[in-house]
């Protein structure tokens, strides 16, 4: 009962071959044509490609968006908020994810395709190797007949042509080894007519190619989609450690890997309707690659084995199996009647070979029909048709999700990405600090005003003015009288630099840096190198006045102000 369906069973229309056959197919002028799967056919060939350009449509669609933001986007320094950023960051967290599971999709795909191309290739090699037996006996078969038969059938004729007594036993004798004779013709035109067919079935090339394009594909797959990954790990190190450099580096490469992307979507959607197509009636595209020897009947016979079907090799193996039962009996009367007449000839030697060779042809003739049964082929092409229609397809069409997938999370990742790192300052060399400064009050417009703020400064319980302590380890020695109209004089100056329009440190005005950031250390260096500015403005400012009575004393000192220079 299992043999009878493994007899009876037949190849059936996966549903995704089905769907894909049903995708539209057009030419260049945007008319629908035949779908059948039609390698050679330029026509149908460019159908192809027509699906192919859509994701590389798409492909230029996301460039032209990601330009048209980034060129909105990159004059943009304006600070945004840390929520505003986290939630940038998450959000590409998120997405990047999505991606990575996308592409765990495709090498999931890229597995099940390897597995179907194996079995293709498998079951196509036991094919070639059935047909390539076939072929061997066939000729070993025939040579049997010509080549070692035939000459001693002639040998054993030139025995036989010798004068004898009973001529109506030799009239016998001749009559029976032509008979022989005439059957070893037979039974060899019917193995020539088996093996002619199949002279021209040779799967090795292809065999050979398909081995060598999957020993390269598979590998090159798995290797870009991991080298996808590895891209998500650093955008996803670079979102937590908060590297600029990181993300940036994404930008770059995530521009290659949404054009790879696409493109491989390109190429997997053109590739899985022509799989479709082809799995549509795998047997038709055979017969049409079929050599012109092989006739059509025999290619449908093996592809499709249905038990009601004849065997076209039944007849010739028939044919010639009675041929050579009809040679033994005729070669068995032969072997009576000479060594009857012929005694003293030594035939016994010769009689036996040619009964071996006849008996070792029919043993051939026995492994031949075993071999041109159709359940081996078709369980052979059964295999092959269900390794790439069922599992190598769903494989393909995965792949062709992942892909798709992929390139339009990687196209949003590229996007949030540079939506992301164009906000994340460098690290400033210096620590922040939050204390208030008295660099940063509004400084004075006049001499008056100046000492007004004087006055205003923080005093100890002696009366004395109280050192500003700054972050770190920098601290301020308690200013005399020259060094508080030397720091009010610096603000001053500070204050025309804002209005201005000069900033300090190189930062641009949207960087929104006031003097309060800047540390004691770096403020005590600025005093420093602007302490010969200050002396200038100094000159109508003299250190030895009483700030309670606006008096001055007669004598300036002299002020050494190489200390401030050092």
């Amino acid at each position: 009962m299992g043999d009878y369906h493994e007899f009876t069973d037949q190849y059936k229309v996966p549903v995704i071959a089905k769907l894909l056959h049903a995708l539209p197919h057009y030419n260049i002028t945007f008319h629908k044509i035949n779908s059948t799967f039609r390698p050679n056919d330029e026509i149908y060939l460019e159908s192809l490609g027509i699906l192919g350009s859509v994701p590389a449509a798409l492909l230029i669609v996301s460039l032209l968006g990601l330009l048209f933001y980034l060129m909105t986007r990159c004059c943009d320094r304006k600070p945004r908020p840390a929520h505003s950023i986290t939630s940038l960051k998450v959000a590409l967290s998120i997405v990047t994810v999505m991606c990575c599971a996308a592409i765990g999709l495709g090498l999931y795909g890229n597995d099940d395709l390897h597995n179907g191309l194996l079995e293709v290739l498998t079951a196509g090699r036991k094919v070639d190797n059935l047909v390539t037996t076939i072929r061997n006996q066939t000729h070993i078969l025939e040579n049997t007949l010509t080549n070692r038969i035939r000459p001693q059938l002639v040998e054993l004729a030139d025995i036989f042509d010798q004068p004898v007594s009973n001529q109506t036993a030799l009239s016998k004798l001749f009559v029976s080894l032509n008979i022989v004779q005439g059957n070893v013709t037979l039974a060899t035109n019917a193995a020539s007519d088996i093996r002619r067919p199949l002279m021209g079935i040779s799967m090795t090339h292809f065999l050979t190619r398909g081995d060598q394009w999957e020993l390269i594909r598979w590998p090159g797959t798995v290797a870009t989609l991991a080298l996808l990954l590895v891209l998500c790990a650093v955008l996803l190190v670079g979102v937590a450690r908060h590297s600029r450099c990181a993300l940036i580096l994404f930008s770059v490469c995530g521009l290659l890997a949404v054009t790879g992307s696409w493109l491989m979507s390109g190429l997997y959607l053109s590739s899985s309707v022509a799989v479709g197509d082809l799995c549509i009636s795998p047997a038709d595209f055979l017969v049409s690659t079929a050599p012109r020897d092989l006739p059509t009947n025999v290619l449908l016979h093996y592809t499709q084995c249905e038990p009601g079907h004849t065997n076209p090799f039944t007849q010739r193996l028939r044919e010639s199996q009675n041929s050579l039962n009809n040679a033994r009996s005729a070669m068995a009367t032969v072997m009576k009647i000479s060594l009857v007449l012929f005694k003293s000839s030594g035939l016994q030697p010769k009689l036996g070979a040619v009964n071996a060779d006849l008996n070792s042809s029919e043993r051939l003739l026995t492994q031949l029909t075993a071999l041109v049964d159709c359940k081996a082929v078709h369980h052979n092409f059964l295999a092959a048709a269900r390794g790439l229609c069922e599992g190598g397809l769903l494989g393909l069409v995965l792949m062709l999700i992942a892909s798709f997938i992929a390139a339009i999370l990687l196209t949003i990742m590229v996007w949030v990405d540079s939506h992301t790192w164009i906000y994340i300052r460098k690290r400033n060399d210096y620590a922040q600090v939050d204390e208030p400064s008295y660099i940063s009050h509004p400084a004075p417009q006049n001499h008056q005003q100046m000492m007004n703020a004087a006055r205003t400064l923080p005093r100890n319980h002696n009366g004395h003015f109280s050192p500003p302590v700054i972050s770190g380890s920098h601290t301020l020695q308690h200013p005399n009288k020259r060094q508080q109209h030397e720091m009010m004089a610096h603000a001053h100056i500070q204050q025309n630099m804002r209005a201005m329009g000069t900033h300090t440190l190189g930062r641009l005005p949207s960087h929104n840096h006031s003097p309060t950031h800047m540390t004691g250390k770096c403020k005590c260096r600025y005093l420093n190198t602007t302490n010969t500015s200050m002396a200038a403005s100094n000159t109508n400012i003299n250190p030895n006045t009483n700030p309670s009575t606006n008096t001055k004393h007669p004598q300036q000192p002299k002020h050494n102000h190489s200390k401030y220079h050092q």
